[in-house]
Order: C-alpha cells, then sequence, then structure tokens
C-alpha cells in the first residue's frame, strides 16, 4: 500500500491549486518532475511551535536559467514558520506537512491550519486562483 501525500501547489504567478504527491520515490519524483518542470529539491522549514513544512521546488542545478521569484511561496514560509528566507523562492513550489517520526523529518499532508494560512494569504495579496482548492474552515 502507497503513501499519498496531499498538498498546494504554488506558481510563481500566485496561482494555486491541490497537489497529491504518492509515496514510491519513482512515482514521487515523476510527478514532481512534471509538477515543477525538473529535478525535485527537498527543504524543510519548521516553526518554534513543532509545526513544519516541508518545501520541493525545482533543484538549481537544473534550472539553466534563472526561474521568477515565488513571492506567495516565500511569504506563506515565513508566515507559517516565522523563518526569514535568505533568498526568495523561486519557480513553481510544492508545499506539503512534515511531522517528526522517529527522531527524522518526514513528509506529510498539509494541514488544514497551514491551508487556512494559505488561503487567508491568498486573499489578502488579491492572488488568482483561490477558489481552486478548498480549505475546511
Amino acid at each position: 500500500m502507497t503513501t499519498t501525500r496531499s498538498g498546494v501547489c504554488i506558481d510563481a504567478d500566485s496561482t494555486t491549486m491541490n497537489t497529491a504527491v504518492p509515496g514510491p520515490w519513482a512515482l514521487k519524483r515523476a510527478v514532481l518532475h512534471d509538477e515543477l518542470g525538473g529535478e525535485p529539491h527537498f527543504l524543510r522549514y519548521a516553526a518554534a511551535d513543532g509545526t513544519a513544512l516541508r518545501v520541493i521546488c525545482r533543484a538549481a542545478a537544473d534550472t539553466g536559467t534563472a526561474l521568477p521569484a515565488n513571492e506567495l511561496a516565500t511569504a506563506f514560509v515565513y508566515r507559517a514558520t516565522g523563518q526569514v528566507l535568505a533568498r526568495p523562492l523561486r519557480g513553481p513550489v510544492v508545499v506539503l506537512g512534515a511531522c517528526r517520526v522517529g527522531g527524522l523529518w518526514r513528509s506529510g499532508d498539509l494541514t488544514e491550519f497551514h491551508r487556512a494560512l494559505l488561503y487567508s494569504l491568498t486573499r489578502e495579496r488579491g492572488c488568482p486562483g483561490e477558489g481552486d482548492w478548498e480549505v475546511a474552515l
């Protein structure tokens, strides 16, 4: 049985849509490669309250050209974790949840709290695509 993680894809133009990332590495890599347009690079940003985000973007070596800054994804990471990023995230970004399992960080579903936070941020910024995914409030 494979585990599929649900999250949100945030494009550089601030459009958002639900996404599902399957569990086995070969399938996960193929789905993420398709969503991101290149080789996936995994990052984790943890908040002081113990929550964390798994952020997946295109690997820097795989771009060939500079990707546009993803201001919505960068602002979301800051709002969710309190971390100021040294550089903005670039290009399309997939955001999942993350949790500790046996002392290691593992990808998980994006929490309803984080979905609501992202939805609120898209409304504040007047971003397109705010109706493309739902938040259970």
